[in-house]
């Protein structure tokens, strides 16, 4: 079996994804540029650290890969505002600074060390900048960029006319870092830039939106760099009415995770997907030292209902379990606190869910278990009000937290929300 089954994997359609794309690496001989996606919160980041271990810990007579796995957004890019370049010196900071302290490997020195070396003056203080090494420098500049807006713009305006010897300079890091690596034992490298689900949708002046921007404007020079990679890509790309474009710029389609199938297409519980909730629930109350279900819940209907109203969603699962907690302040939980944690989720809908317009797509998906081809899809995907399930084939459904919303089940009050 390749690497361990996490919460949910047999309950999100009927194949492992995670072992395709292992596969899918191993078996390829060519540099490949992967995009990967589903649900913010649905649990990309675990099955991505299981592409990892599969990689790095394969079974016995097959070769090990070198893994880098890092999320952009945590130290390098600010998800209100990412470019390529941002990412570019994301990713060869990265590598070197995983090359460097895990096989005591570092970056040899290029044209890309001395362009970074003139780009010091936008660092706004004096440091022994000479003195770290490549990848401590680049560290440098993506801080800078991630926390200040003027300095990104400044620092971005100076790379962007070098963008071309840029790519080809950390392609020799990249070709250079490969050869160290086989001749430590390993395969390969593979990078996995997690979170660039996070990047937030918003239009551009340039008549794009800020998705199109970096997967379609800059997917070329994604697909430039000379390793395997993975990139996470927003749900909302998937289905962008430029997504066709994707399979031009990648050459393949995206792998898109679908969520823990709780409903069936007739609205009608799916038992193995609702048995699924039911173990991560259990799971996360021994963690909590509570053994029995009967100790954190007044009644099995009680527990169920949590686990529906959560839409196969593992953040929402968890995020209703600690809401309710907080509202009881004791165990066991009961029907009243569940319902009152789902109001505070759904109150967050409404307030996102700001146009009438989305209230009418959203009762007709609901109606049909389809995307409407409407030009708020891709936003109300984004921000999961309508959630992914697969089962042989692709079906949608409102998230259960927006159903409960009157305005939602009355046209009536959202007609009167357009008046006022």
């Amino acid at each position: 079996m390749l690497g361990d089954q996490p919460d949910g994997a047999n309950t999100r359609g009927e194949s492992d994804l995670i072992a395709q794309l292992t596969n899918t690496i191993r078996w390829s001989e060519t540099p490949l540029h992967l995009l990967f996606s589903g649900h913010r919160g649905g649990g990309k980041s675990t099955e991505l650290l299981r592409l990892q271990k599969n990689l790095a810990e394969p079974p016995a007579g097959e070769e090990k890969f070198f893994v880098v796995y890092f999320e952009a957004d945590q130290e390098d890019i600010d998800v209100n505002d990412v470019d390529f370049p941002d990412l570019l010196l994301a990713i060869v900071r990265q590598v070197g600074k995983a090359l460097r302290e895990r096989v005591n490997v570092k970056l040899r020195p290029s044209w890309l060390s001395r362009f970074i070396g003139d780009l010091k003056r936008f660092l706004g203080s004096e440091v022994e900048f000479e003195q770290l090494e490549l990848d401590a420098q680049i560290a440098k500049f993506t801080a800078t960029i991630k926390s200040s807006p003027d300095a990104r713009f400044e620092i971005r305006k100076a790379l962007e006319p070098n963008v071309s010897n840029l790519i080809q300079a950390a392609n020799d890091l990249l070709d250079d870092a490969i050869i160290q690596l086989k001749n430590r034992g390993y395969r390969n490298l593979v990078l996995i830039v997690d979170n660039l689900d996070r990047i937030v949708l918003r239009d551009l002046e340039s008549g794009i939106t800020t998705h199109e921007r970096l997967f379609l404007n800059r997917g070329s020079q994604l697909h430039d760099l000379r390793c395997h990679i993975v990139y996470t890509l927003p749900i909302s790309m998937v289905y962008s009415p430029n997504a066709t474009a994707l399979m031009n710029v990648f050459g393949r389609d995206p792998a898109v995770l679908p969520i823990v199938k709780v409903a069936n297409p007739d609205d009608s519980d799916n038992p193995t997907g609702m048995a699924a909730l039911r173990e991560i629930v259990l799971k996360r109350l021994i963690a909590a030292n509570v053994t029995q279900w009967t100790d954190a819940f007044d009644s099995f209907n009680t527990q169920d209902y949590l686990c529906r109203m959560s839409g196969g969603h593992l953040r929402n699962l968890l995020i209703l379990i600690r809401s309710a907690c907080t509202v009881a302040g004791t165990l066991p939980l009961t029907r009243r606190v569940v319902e009152q944690a789902i109001r505070g989720i759904s109150n967050d809908f409404e307030r996102a869910l700001n146009h009438p317009d989305f209230f009418k797509t959203l009762r007709d998906i609901d109606k049909t278990k389809a995307l409407p081809g409407s030009k708020d899809d891709q936003m109300l995907l984004y921000n999961l009000s309508v959630l992914e399930y697969l089962n042989g084939e692709v079906w949608y459904v409102v998230n259960p937290a927006v159903k409960a919303l009157e305005k939602f089940k009355s046209p009536r009050r959202a007609t009167k929300s357009r008046s006022r």
